[in-house]
Parts: structure tokens; C-alpha cells; sequence
């Protein structure tokens, strides 16, 4: 007997479905780990000047050793966007709560970041631009060393209808499970950017293939068949190259 082919369009319908109307055990299971892997997230874009790249990407290799003293900050990332020029380069972050981030951006981090950055950034930085909540969350250590054996990782943008939004955000959350069947997914977040419709998704890989496997997977599948649906645009999606990582949890 033919199996019967699952459209991409058919798998967010059902992923939505799941999280409205259905009440099973599956979806309590579910939803009850994405509540306890809650965190706050920080996202700050870092756009290096002409010739500072090697610069900012010592600088920012240098921050690894700093986070090891910050027991708030459960998870640390710094990473490079591939192919993007000027150089853009991203600290990601994750805390328990508002006071752990809070400690963070206070403490040695950014204040170097403060007496340097006018010598290594093209442009300041927003701080009024870098809090993001995170909608759902997957971690798994996969590693020791400066990059916690993480090697690539991949960056999507994407902005929801404005009507959609709603829609959007439940897909996100109830893309856990099938994220959490991914074995070479590392380190997964769901995020959106607090009073707008923008919303993204971030995560991290030990190897190139299981980049190219998640790419290749459901959750990416769904979300790209959805754009005339669900988005403004098509998602900006961004390969990058982990310099440094930090995982505790």
C-alpha cells in the first residue's frame, strides 16, 4: 500500500491543531517541558568595523572564560554570521530570570564591550533592541571546551502577519517535540522579539550534517510552505560558525 505523502502545508496544520483543540497526554507532556526549560533571552548583534574582524572575534572568544564565573547565565553563545558583510557577529544568551540577565549586562562583558566597542564595532549597539522572550527551548550538552563541541549553527528572522501572530507563536512552541526527535540538534530556541510581530529561531550543531538535516527537517519544512499564510516575507535565514559556547544547563 502507498504511503500517503504529508505535505509540508498539512504538518503545521496539524502542529497547530495540536496545541488549540487537542488536550492529550502527548501535548501536556510537551508543553509542561517547554514551561520548565523557560528562560530569558538576551540577542545582541555586534556589526564589526572594516579590518576588526579578527579583532572582534578574539574579543569575543575572550568573553568564555568571563561567562564561566556568571552561575546565572545557563547558557552563552558567541557566533559569526557566515558570509555577511559588513561582519555581523552575535552574543545569545539565556538566563533563569530578569535578574540573572540583569547581572549580566552589568558585569565584565559588556563593559568591555563598552571601552572597546567604539575600536571594534561599525555601529553601537541597541540595547533597546537585544531583550527576547523564548517561547520554547531544547538543550543538550553535546560537549566540553571553548565551543561545548558546537561547531555551526543557524540564525532565522521572520516577522508574522500581524492577524497570524498568534498562529505563529503556537506553532513555534508546539514545534518542541518533533525538535526534541532531531538527534543532531544541539541546542534549539524559539524566540520573539516583545512588542512587535518578529519573531526568529536559533540553534546549534556539533556537525555540519546535522545543520543540514534540521534544515532538511519538519520544523523547517512547515514553516517555509506557511509563508504566504502565516509571514510578511520569506524568513531571513543565516548560516553561522560558533566561535565560543557556554552550557550549563
Amino acid at each position: 500500500m502507498a504511503r500517503e505523502q504529508v505535505q509540508p502545508t498539512d504538518i503545521i496544520k496539524r502542529l497547530v491543531s495540536r496545541l488549540v483543540v487537542r488536550k492529550s497526554h502527548t501535548y501536556f507532556k510537551y508543553l509542561f517541558i517547554y514551561r520548565k526549560a523557560q528562560h530569558v533571552i538576551g540577542l545582541v548583534p555586534l556589526i564589526s568595523k572594516e579590518g576588526q574582524e579578527d579583532a572582534l572575534s578574539k574579543f569575543l572568544v575572550g568573553g568564555h572564560e568571563i561567562v564561566q564565573g556568571e552561575p546565572e547565565t545557563l547558557q552563552w553563545y558567541a557566533f559569526k554570521l557566515a558570509e555577511s558583510s559588513p561582519a555581523e557577529f552575535n552574543i545569545f544568551d539565556a538566563f533563569p530570570h530578569k535578574e540573572g540577565r540583569k547581572a549580566h549586562f552589568d558585569g565584565e562583558i559588556p563593559k568591555a564591550l563598552g571601552v572597546h566597542g567604539p575600536n571594534l564595532l561599525g555601529a553601537p549597539v541597541d540595547v533597546s533592541k537585544i531583550m527576547v522572550e523564548v517561547l520554547a527551548s531544547n538543550i543538550k550538552k553535546v560537549g566540553d571546551g571553548l565551543s561545548s563541541g558546537l561547531t555551526v549553527g543557524l540564525r532565522v528572522l521572520f516577522t508574522a502577519k500581524p492577524e497570524k501572530k498568534q498562529v505563529v507563536r503556537d506553532f513555534l512552541v508546539n514545534a518542541l517535540p518533533l525538535v526534541q526527535n532531531e538527534q543532531d540538534t544541539a541546542s534549539w530556541y524559539a524566540i520573539h522579539f516583545p512588542d512587535t510581530d518578529n519573531f526568529g529561531i536559533v540553534d546549534f550543531f556539533a556537525t555540519e550534517e546535522g545543520r543540514e538535516a534540521h534544515l532538511n527537517g519538519k520544523v523547517a519544512a512547515a514553516l517555509f510552505a506557511s509563508v504566504d499564510e502565516l509571514l510578511t516575507g520569506t524568513p531571513s535565514l543565516n548560516k553561522v560558525d560558533v566561535l565560543a559556547a557556554h552550557i550549563t544547563a
